[in-house]
């Protein structure tokens, strides 16, 4: 049975069901040594087909008939609508994984909030409103979002938004603490740090930075006429919060001064979160934009987001099961097909262990 602690996390009107006892994050898990001979033991026991799976972040899987193991797993939509069953879920995902996934969650806050069935977090206010508190109450949203998260079997945030917005799509949604870097580096890292206490890993993002920027890029291309050095600028915001983030999400836009490609298909983005030792994942390859922009398919934006060297790819669309796309078996085939791309693969695969054994998951393989 889950412990009252938990029960008390979750809102009456939901029924939790009996399943595999809470997870043991590590309470801290960016201040963690990692363990280089257990990453390196875990790596080696892998195939190819399953280094490759650990750099694709994807829907949880609708049944048990088709077992297919991915790295990470994304709950939004209806998928945490009813609690209970989000955690039988993500039990039976544990249960079942030769090593355990990434189970995330982008809970920004305001319209961004993911699990609004859990009465304690209804009132979780946005980005933009979370800036008009000061930094310690910020922080103890942070915990009461992690704490929720890790109760029901979630380990991972798709958040905070780092973007500095004074005006655009990310201040209009709220989705930006403010369009001040100083504040935005200070609310962003308490929140962050709330939620690492609780033993949740932030993702920052849209690294580079979305700023100001006009448009949507879930519905259209947006390219930034940023200079260079308002580019580098933004980054640094980014850099100022390296100490409470596990990686940073690249965004689907591209910065024309530095790279007609969307960031998170430019190998100079990747590289410079990959110098601040951050994972860094893309934002959902799946939609429809991304491979008009390169004149391609899903698949090819698949491939040139690994080949820019990104060590998690997310996507909403299901990989390899009900006739999806075989996400999984694309990125073995261009490894096998490409020598240097065996190693790029194993630095990605490596880097998603590290994060994974600062967070605890690795414990006992």
């Amino acid at each position: 049975m889950l412990s009252l602690v938990v029960l008390a996390l979750l809102s009456a009107d939901v029924e939790v069901d009996a399943g595999l006892p809470p997870q043991k994050l590590n309470a801290r898990p960016l201040a963690r040594k990692v363990d280089e001979a257990r990453v390196e033991r875990v790596l080696e026991s892998l195939s190819t087909r399953e280094r490759a799976a650990q750099l694709v972040m994807a829907y949880p899987q609708i049944g048990r008939s088709t077992p297919v193991e991915v790295g990470g797993v994304l709950f939004v939509g209806n998928a945490l609508k009813n609690i209970g069953k989000a955690k039988e879920r993500i039990d039976s995902l544990r249960s079942r994984a030769k090593v355990p996934p990434f189970v995330a969650v982008d809970m920004e806050g305001g319209p961004s909030n993911r699990m609004k069935s859990i009465a304690a977090l209804r009132p979780l206010p946005s980005a933009r409103e979370m800036a008009q508190l000061d930094d310690a109450e910020v922080k103890k949203w942070g915990r009461k979002v992690g704490e929720s998260m890790k109760a029901v079997g979630l380990n991972m945030n798709l958040a905070p938004v780092l973007d500095v917005a004074k005006s655009g799509h990310m201040e209009r949604n709220g989705r930006s603490f403010s369009g001040d870097a100083d504040v935005v580096v200070a609310k962003a890292s308490a929140y962050s740090r709330g939620l690492l206490e609780a033993g949740v890993v932030p993702i920052g993002k849209h690294f580079p930075g979305y700023g100001d920027t006009d448009g949507d890029s879930d519905h259209a291309l947006v390219v930034s006429d940023w200079p260079k050095e308002k580019v580098e600028a933004q980054m640094e915001v980014f850099v100022r919060a390296k100490e409470v983030l596990g990686g940073v999400m690249l965004a689907n836009v591209a910065y024309a001064a530095i790279d007609e490609k969307p960031a998170i298909l430019s190998k100079k983005f990747v590289d410079r979160a990959h110098e601040q030792d951050w994972l860094s994942m893309t934002d959902d390859i799946s939609i429809a934009l991304l491979a008009d922009a390169i004149g391609g398919t899903t698949e090819d934006v698949l491939v040139q987001s690994f080949l820019a060297g990104n060590d998690l790819i997310l996507t909403t669309a299901p990989p390899d099961w009900d006739k999806g796309i075989d996400y999984i078996g694309i990125l073995t085939r261009a490894v096998e097909k490409n020598g240097a791309a065996k190693k790029q693969l194993d630095e990605s695969c490596r880097r998603v262990l590290r994060l994974k054994d600062r967070m605890g998951l690795l414990d006992g393989l």
